[in-house]
């Protein structure tokens, strides 16, 4: 089985039609600069969200560990995935 979203879901595309809709109305208003230019001024200016958007913008979001339950737990490394199949002895299981 391949990676990805389960078959039927839908969500990805939707996301990347909400964002291009966006994208061209931001364009239409010619407000994408001054957006832009917010999110720096905010940036600057010290707001911690602003700069990790911005961050997140140049250098891409960072990868997330997978932990155990206890956030003193070391990440969770898979070494190895096996498929068994099992075949019940009796045909009534």
């Amino acid at each position: 089985m391949a990676g990805g979203a389960p078959k039927g879901n839908t969500n990805a595309s939707k996301a990347k039609k909400l964002s291009k809709m966006l994208q061209d109305r931001l364009t239409e208003r010619k407000e994408e600069q001054a957006l832009m230019d917010k999110l720096l001024d905010l940036a600057l200016g010290g707001d911690m969200a602003a700069i990790k958007e911005v961050f997140d913008r140049i250098d891409g979001k960072p990868k997330q560990a997978i932990v155990g339950g206890d956030e003193d737990d070391s990440p969770i490394q898979i070494t190895q995935i096996e498929r068994i199949i099992v075949k019940p002895k009796d045909s009534n299981s």
